[in-house]
């Protein structure tokens, strides 16, 4: 395609978007809503991906050494020094384990007196995984070590944080998808309008030998127009309304830490840019298929 075609193709789609002033006003409306939409379900996905890994930090197993064995506590900790699903662990030996309640219980500590030479408590590790999934394979797997008495971890917890972020990460990609196929037939209509109303001129442009690819050309252009103007529009837009949103309930939940936005904007103006520009294309595509169809 020569430098010629692409400027030809270029000045048309503009003049399309500006000769259909409304309608194309219409389809850029639409893409902003969309991708508004698609943006702010982007932001809420970031912030709970961020939240549950901050509550996959507070998942802790914990390992009991069975009594008078704290012996297989060294290869114990070689086992889960070398797997790869345990992100960190700390051992905790009976003395640790007395003097640690001895801490908790303050000046009523005296109750422990003479325990230090028949301490009854057993030795434990205090063991993180890398993910929340790993966490019942991994007990599931210590329990059959040598020396280990039991494993206990908030199974019941686990499994509803999982199928709670499994349903919301489901719901979010449906509804993005939904979101996007709204927005190409609305461009597609669009498009198809234009191509209406210049029927006659298309007509006799297929007359004289044109090629449906240098017909389209500007109305793919037109297309991709609209959906880069929409994304941007919605990029600026969604970052508004995080900022803000963010800032209140930063002042009124102050036990959540919510994600600096900052880390992400390049990665969300990429991603807004490129399925804008598809989603415009896209919906181009479809009408001048069935238009063009003779």
């Amino acid at each position: 395609m020569s430098l010629q075609t692409i400027k030809y193709f270029c000045k048309d789609g503009f003049k399309n978007i500006f000769l259909n002033k409304t309608m194309a006003a219409a389809s850029i409306s639409i893409v902003v809503a969309a991708l508004t939409v698609v943006g702010i379900f982007i932001e809420i996905g970031i912030n709970l991906e961020y939240i549950s890994q901050q509550i996959e930090k507070t998942v802790d197993m914990i390992v009991f050494l069975k009594k008078g064995q704290e012996e297989k506590a060294v290869v114990i900790e070689e086992y889960l020094r070398k797997n790869v699903d345990v992100r960190e662990y700390k051992y905790i030996s009976p003395h640790m384990a007395l003097q640690d309640l001895k801490n908790k219980l303050g000046k009523n500590a005296f109750l422990l007196e003479g325990l230090e030479k028949d301490n009854p408590l057993r030795g434990y590790f205090v063991v993180k995984p890398v993910k929340i999934e790993y966490t019942k394979k991994l007990a599931e797997e210590l329990e059959t070590l040598d020396g280990v008495a039991q494993v206990y971890f908030p199974s019941e917890t686990v499994d509803k944080l999982r199928r709670i972020l499994k349903i919301i990460n489901l719901f979010s990609i449906l509804l993005i998808i939904g979101i996007y196929i709204v927005a190409i037939f609305i461009i597609a209509n669009t498009v198809k309008i234009t191509l209406f109303a210049r029927r006659r001129e298309i007509s006799i442009m297929r007359y004289i030998g044109a090629t449906n690819r240098f017909i389209s050309g500007p109305f793919v252009v037109e297309g991709f127009i609209i959906g880069i103007l929409g994304s941007i529009l919605a990029y600026a837009i969604v970052l508004l309304f995080y900022h803000y949103t963010i800032s209140y309930l930063s002042q009124t939940i102050t036990f959540i830490d919510f994600v600096n936005i900052s880390i992400y904007k390049y990665k969300i103006l990429g991603v807004f840019i490129l399925t804008g520009g598809m989603v415009g294309i896209l919906g181009s595509l479809i009408s001048l298929r069935r238009y063009l169809k003779v």
